[in-house]
């Protein structure tokens, strides 16, 4: 992702350490912890719908909480939101650990503990830019979101035989023990700050007067918005996995075609930021690099084989990169009294693309009868709306001076 000197740069600060190491310990519970929790559902009631119903509470509970919570770290001090949070979330896994918890109480338990997810990733993120100086920060944001795909990808793998070989409780257990981590980390790395809109009184008479208003208005962080929301198309072939690998006759491929996007984005992140060293030109390529994630399922439409299947996937992963700069850019064009909640907007709005994608495209698939044929409708409707929206974001670029919006 960076080089050797850059990392160790990074690691150096103590804040930023504290926040990244914590952040992928609890990442790697957290995946412990939803797999657990399934086949604890699945063993107390043999009861496929159940066990589905409680892998999709993993992905709902962020879609309300982001934007109704995220205020929470503008208005207090980030480093006491991430603390609280992460007390509390710690104290709510260990009671799901209990042996003998009822199902529908650590089915609560869960959605709160999601919930609370929402204003401790806010904090983080808004926390960033004060944590590391201007030159590191998109190393920084880059180092951060590589480190959680793989601690993400290491979870799930690492999750099935710590279960079956310790039990569900274990692992839940486990978890708990990373949020407590967590908390004790931020506090002894992080230095207190003021919160960043104590009252919600620090507002520019002259601009826009609430977090959706400023995305909606602001043309670079409109346009780099829509930029990300692309996600919800380029995760079409996530979603269409088990049918595509069927369709090719290689059900055994379903697990390799669901790992390349992830493992393809970090060494794509991992290419970008060691070619490209100035954060401006990688600025630039933002758009070109999102037509790039669509084009590929074009292709589609030939019908490709397994092996270039793969390959599509690979080249559209890789270039799904843009993600890093677009996402360091984007806070860094905020101002700061916004953060949390244009954060929480935004994590909301880019779940509900990506997993309303997949769910539409699923529909499709089922009506036409082909899945190749959504695979390269998907990627031709994504080549149009990228097109726009790099030519929307260039142009917003070139008519707005970067360093006009104070961090």
């Amino acid at each position: 992702m960076t080089s050797g000197g850059t990392i160790r740069a990074l690691v150096g600060n103590r804040e930023f350490r504290g926040m990244w190491i914590g952040s992928t310990v609890s990442t790697f519970g957290d995946q412990l912890a939803a797999v657990a929790l399934s086949l604890l559902v699945f063993e107390r009631t043999h009861s496929p719908a159940w066990t589905a119903l409680t892998w999709s509470l993993t992905l709902f509970p962020s879609l309300i909480s982001g934007p109704m919570l995220g205020w929470i770290a503008d208005r207090f001090p980030r480093r006491t939101v991430m603390v609280c949070c992460a007390w509390l979330q710690a104290v709510l896994v260990g009671l799901m650990a209990v042996p003998g918890m009822p199902l529908w109480i650590m089915l609560v338990l869960l959605v709160v503990v999601l919930m609370i997810s929402s204003p401790f990733l806010a904090a983080q993120e808004a926390s960033l830019p004060h944590v590391l100086p201007e030159k590191r920060y998109d190393d920084g944001v880059a180092l951060f979101g590589t480190s959680v795909d793989v601690a993400q990808m290491a979870g799930l793998a690492a999750a099935g035989f710590l279960v079956h070989g310790a039990g569900a409780n274990v692992a839940l257990v486990i978890d708990a023990a990373t949020f407590v981590w967590v908390a004790v980390l931020v506090q002894l790395s992080v230095r207190h700050r003021p919160a960043a809109d104590p009252l919600g009184a620090r507002r520019d008479p002259e601009g826009p007067q609430g977090a959706l208003t400023l995305l909606l208005t602001e043309p670079r962080l409109r346009s780099l918005l829509g930029i990300r929301l692309l996600a919800g198309l380029a995760m079409v072939p996530e979603g269409l996995a088990v049918p595509l690998a069927a369709s090719l006759d290689a059900v055994w491929a379903v697990g390799l075609i669901l790992a390349i996007e992830p493992a393809a984005n970090v060494l794509g992140v991992a290419v970008l930021f060691r070619v490209v060293r100035d954060p401006a030109k990688r600025e630039r390529l933002i758009g070109p690099l999102a037509i790039l994630s669509l084009a590929p399922l074009v292709m589609f439409a030939l019908n490709p084989n397994l092996t270039w299947t793969i390959a599509l996937l690979v080249i559209a992963g890789m270039a799904g990169a843009y993600h890093t700069p677009a996402r360091s850019a984007w806070m860094r064009i905020l101002p700061d009294a916004y953060r949390g909640r244009a954060y929480g907007i935004a994590r909301t709005a880019l779940r509900s693309s990506q997993g309303g994608g997949m769910a539409l495209a699923g529909v499709v698939a089922h009506a036409i009868g082909s899945v190749t044929a959504t695979l390269a409708g998907a990627g031709g409707i994504g080549l149009l709306l990228a097109a726009q929206a790099t030519v929307a974001w260039n142009r917003s670029r070139t008519r707005t001076d970067p360093n006009a919006v104070t961090t």
